[in-house]
């Protein structure tokens, strides 16, 4: 059989519940309710840092309807990192404390029959808090005299990665350059906020269903926190309205255990938006300095990058988030000399964790804008310079770490192309020598992003498939699907190489008692290990088919072909036999048509994106429309092409918010500014611009069918092409996001 033989895989197909979300039949953690269940509200700190001197819930307590209250003398003490992958660095979490560590840390929690009398609940808990120094800046808080956060100090694990000798290729250079950028804390946003819904049984077992993108490091966290086996901890996500990397860590799932396990009733806790965008995770907020030489010919000679990470209050995803952006640092430009220096520093503010990207989108904002002002300020093309600098295909990055079939540069070429870039240059040019109100903007930004978690942790993904007695099949896999179809993309696989119509295909996923193992729905891998782990047990299924099919038509293996849920002579389509048939057959030689694979992955291939825009901005009001934007990525071969331009999409749309609007902002006692989503100020539908998605011809040998990653990747170059549109427009280089009309109001009062 060859690969695209049933036509499953290179077109575009729907989510596999798609019908089920537009008739709003899907359910939600925020749909379930279980017999007998309570309703957990929990009260949040008022200051960004101090010490609970005492704390009195007996009034609460009292209140008709309340079943329990809870605080940090009913926790546990273990200390935990919520994050599953980085389990066991810096555990610095408590379920609670009695120290608080930002404006809308977990002081204590109520369960009660009703969500309101939860909340009445809560106010008549009594707190005195000792007041504590505070910081939200990284700078200040990495300073030695600085109040410590947690008893270890305020600096986590401080990261240092180079190649080449940087103090030669500096002495090389004919001109350096040194800057400062700054990005803020992100909102993930997701449509379905925080949620999690407990159920602590007469066995001693915790069953936890929450919309999780790692189920099975919640039930490592959760095992270690109460201090129990495995097997009596099951995590299962049904369904996720969206997750952004908002939803690896832990956030509500051990207050809401805590509470179960102690009234003996199922809970569920449900975020407000208010509480979402207070108190759950964020995109790191930064300050990044980037000093780089380069010759007058445009060859960069050293790239010296160093950032301060504001983690927030706790550990969480902050060092994955540190060590892959280092790694990335050297993925996609072949400069000789490079330094990155990464500084993780806690903060009085919400806990910073994995958001679309994993610190990519920052770094890159910060290379691509530096770049764009380096090129200018030579009278070179942007796009001639920054290819001049990249990584050529199947090579090694500078610390030999292999690439695979990378073509960025034909991302570049192929964008200029589609964008018609040097005529929107000319236009751009034309804008300038009129110096009217309206001046026009062209910008392009680069960037890459991994594939799987290769070379930095084992990556495994297991997949199970069995047939039905009518010839249907089930898949069990512990992928996780957000939204962005990775599930679907496992079942094409699957139909693919079985021949099974994707309609008679049941998914089974995400639940740590029923699936095999994943290591969670990050690092952009769902395609790239979960499909080949799909791929890896829908070719041992069609060994099963195969030898059934070959008994019943008498012919041999390499005659038979698969599709449509038959299998068939080859040239001879009505000497065939059907999969109800086939398994049967199998039934009846006592056989069944079941397979375990468990995936591995040898390689970490680089995916690249090339984004192109042009912007309109508004001088004397300094509004600025983002008119066309065009983006050329290479993700391998393109499975389903419907998904891969749903995620650029959406990643662009991301993208577009973290350049010109979005951003949390705190006030001078460390309090979320506006805690409503219309303050988050993402991007809507009517201001996005005209887009053009183009996937390069490629192929990835070790992918799934070719095929590798795109996710992040949509997002990480979007921000950094936008901004520095909006520099070429208007003159001035904005050093930091977002852009917002006043920004460009003073800067250019100042020229």
């Amino acid at each position: 059989m060859t690969e695209k033989e049933n036509k499953v895989l290179g077109h575009g197909t729907p989510v596999a519940d798609a019908v089920l979300k537009v008739t709003g039949k899907l359910r939600y953690v925020g749909d379930m309710k279980l017999p007998g269940m309570l309703y957990g509200k929990i009260l949040f700190s008022p200051y960004p840092h101090a010490r609970i001197v005492s704390i009195d819930l007996s009034e609460a307590e009292k209140l008709p309807g309340v079943y329990a209250a809870v605080c940090y003398k009913d926790a546990p003490e273990q200390r935990y990192n919520g994050n599953g992958e980085d389990s066991d660095i810096l555990s610095s979490e408590r379920v609670f404390d009695n120290k608080v560590r930002y404006v809308g840390d977990k002081v204590a929690a109520v369960a009660a029959i009703s969500e309101e009398i939860a909340a009445k609940a809560l106010k008549l808990i009594h707190v005195e808090y000792e007041e504590l120094p505070f910081y939200l800046d990284p700078e200040e808080a990495a300073k030695e005299e600085a109040c410590p956060i947690h008893e270890h100090g305020n600096i986590l694990e401080e990261v240092d990665l180079s190649c080449g000798n940087l103090e030669e290729g500096f002495a090389q250079a004919d001109e350096i350059y040194e800057d400062v950028f700054e990005v803020p804390a992100i909102h993930h946003a997701p449509m379905e906020p925080h949620v999690s819904l407990c159920d602590y049984d007469m066995d001693g077992k915790l069953t936890v269903y929450t919309p999780s993108q790692d189920v099975f490091g919640q039930r490592k966290n959760l095992a270690k926190i109460f201090h129990m086996p495995m097997n009596k901890v099951r995590v299962l996500s049904p369904a996720m309205g969206g997750g952004f990397g908002g939803k690896i860590d832990l956030v509500t799932e051990p207050v809401c255990a805590l509470l179960a396990m102690k009234t003996g009733h199922p809970v569920k806790i449900v975020y407000t938006r208010r509480e979402d965008i207070q108190s759950g995770t964020t995109r790191h907020a930064e300050r990044i300095y980037v000093r780089t030489g380069v010759k007058k010919d445009g060859h960069i000679t050293a790239c010296d990058y160093k950032v301060y990470l504001s983690a927030g209050a706790q550990t969480g995803a902050t060092m994955s988030v540190a060590w892959a952006a280092g790694g990335k640092f050297f993925k996609i430009f072949s400069i000789p000399n490079m330094h990155y220096h990464a500084i993780p520093v806690y903060t009085n503010r919400s806990i910073a964790g994995a958001m679309r990207g994993f610190g990519s989108p920052q770094l890159f904002f910060a290379l691509n804008n530096q770049f764009n002002q380096i090129a200018n300020r030579l009278g070179m093309d942007f796009c001639t310079f920054e290819k001049m600098n990249m990584h050529d295909p199947k090579t090694c990055d500078q610390n030999g770490e292999k690439l695979g079939n990378l073509r960025i540069k034909d991302c570049v070429e192929e964008g200029k192309r589609l964008f018609e870039w040097e005529e929107a240059v000319q236009e751009q040019k034309r804008s300038a020598k009129e110096n009217g109100r309206y001046r026009i903007g062209v910008g392009m930004a680069a960037a890459p992003h991994g594939s799987s978690l290769f070379g930095i942790m084992p990556d495994t993904c297991g997949v199970m498939l069995k047939m039905n007695e009518d010839g249907s099949a089930t898949m069990f896999t512990g992928v996780s699907d957000m939204g962005n179809g990775s599930n679907t993309t496992q079942l094409m696989l699957v139909s693919e190489i079985t021949g099974i119509s994707m309609d008679r295909i049941a998914c089974v996923k995400t639940d740590t008692e029923t699936t095999l193992f994943d290591v969670g729905a990050y690092a952009s891998r769902g395609t790239y290990v979960g499909g080949n782990a799909a791929l890896k047990a829908a070719v041992e299924m069609q060994k099963k088919i195969m030898t059934e099919a070959k008994e019943l038509l008498e012919i041999p293996e390499d005659r038979i072909e698969l599709g449509d849920n038959k299998a068939w002579e080859s040239g001879n389509e009505e000497h065939f036999v059907t999969m109800e048939q086939i398994a049967q057959h199998a039934h009846e030689k006592e056989r069944d048509i079941a397979v375990t694979s468990v995936f591995g992955t040898k390689a970490a291939p680089i995916s690249g994106g090339v984004h192109f825009a042009k912007v309109r901005v508004d001088m004397e009001t300094g509004e600025v429309k983002v008119l066309n934007y065009t983006a050329v990525h290479d993700v391998g071969a393109v499975l389903n092409p419907l998904s891969l331009e749903g995620q650029v999409h959406g990643g662009i749309m991301m993208g577009l918010g973290y350049a010109l609007s979005e951003g949390i902002q705190l006030n001078e006692k460390g309090e979320v500014k506006g805690k409503n989503l219309r303050d988050c100020h993402l991007f809507h539908a009517d201001q996005m611009p005209e887009i053009q998605v183009k996937f390069l011809d490629s192929y990835e040998k070790t992918g799934p069918c070719g095929a590798k990653s795109v996710g992040e990747c949509a997002t990480v170059p979007s921000a950094a092409a936008v901004c520095n549109a909006v520099s070429n427009a208007t003159g001035i280089y904005f050093h930091k996001l977002p852009i917002r009309k006043e920004d460009i109001l003073c800067q250019n009062r100042q020229l």
